[in-house]
């Protein structure tokens, strides 16, 4: 991002903003928005919820967005500073005083989007938020990180961690995840699998990662594109060890996996509960839907 274009951003009234990205709005993103509006139009306002509803009303008068809500608004001037590894030939931000590492193909247009995702995604009014202050890492917990990305939530627990998995297959991430992690290097393990229920030549469960230790606790994260089932069902081991669990558990891939993971965790025995909100959610051949995003569980 050029310096007149941060400039631009810095000067120009929010307002004014939103209303020229509305107007520069791709072809692709606004048949996407029309869909959505078009689709509920069709169905009863009284039957929806009130953040439903303020979703749409939010996709009337800006472009479309996975998190359609007015709360995301303080987010879309903000300009974290990007840096370059000069040793490394690639560009990192501080997160929360960390270095996090991007891909060497990221341009800095690219890594502040990203950013500006993160901060959304983890807003106190996200329902993609990890973490509350009633639900948090405990300090000696052994945490697998299953969907790691940029790597923001192991960056933020990984004081916390007695031992960390990051569980990625995306080789450019994978290279920029050592970097961002080196300073842990001594406890952070790198799993380039695809979580399952069975261990493979490309999978890997929960049950052949950890072998339980009397009174460890335990933290896993999942945010991996509809095979948290699967990854659930290969956990058995650990939740009959009695050791305390708790869970981070992404529901929006699918339409159906939020009563599928709820009813596998409440067979487990967890406590479960569902994030506030809710995230739009748009493919091909689908209708539009707004779906709940994420079951904090615990079992002690």
């Amino acid at each position: 991002m050029n310096i007149l274009h941060r400039t631009w951003q810095k000067i120009v009234p929010y307002r004014a903003l939103v209303f020229v990205r509305f107007m520069l709005e791709s072809k692709s993103l606004k048949a996407r928005r029309m869909a959505v509006l078009n689709h509920f139009k069709g169905i009863d306002p009284s039957t929806l919820d009130p953040e439903i509803l303020e979703g749409l009303k939010y996709l009337k008068t800006h472009k479309y967005a996975s998190f359609p809500f007015f709360w995301t608004e303080k987010y879309d001037t903000f300009l974290p500073e990007v840096f370059t590894d000069l040793d490394h030939q690639r560009m990192y931000v501080l997160f929360e005083g960390k270095k996090m590492y991007f891909p060497k193909r990221y341009t800095e247009t690219q890594i502040i989007w990203a950013i500006r995702s993160i901060f959304k995604e983890q807003d106190g009014e996200s329902p993609h938020l990890y973490l509350t202050p009633e639900f948090q890492v405990e300090p000696g917990s052994v945490v697998i990180d299953a969907g790691v990305a940029e790597g923001n939530f192991a960056l933020s627990i990984i004081e916390k961690a007695k031992r960390l998995y990051l569980i990625e297959c995306e080789a450019e991430w994978v290279n920029a995840l050592k970097l961002t992690f080196a300073p842990w290097k001594e406890k952070v393990i790198f799993v380039e699998k695809f979580m399952s229920d069975l261990e493979g030549e490309l999978t890997v469960s929960i049950d052949s990662l950890l072998k339980p230790v009397a009174n460890e606790k335990y933290f896993i994260k999942m945010d991996i594109e509809g095979f948290e089932q699967k990854a659930l069902a290969g956990m058995k081991n650990l939740v009959a060890s009695g050791n305390p669990i708790k869970l981070n558990v992404c529901t929006y891939h699918q339409p159906f996996a939020l009563n599928e993971i709820t009813a596998i965790l409440s067979d487990y025995g967890f406590d479960c509960q569902v994030s506030k909100g809710y995230v739009l959610f748009f493919q091909p051949g689908e209708d539009p839907s707004f779906r709940k995003v994420l079951i904090r569980a615990q079992k002690d």
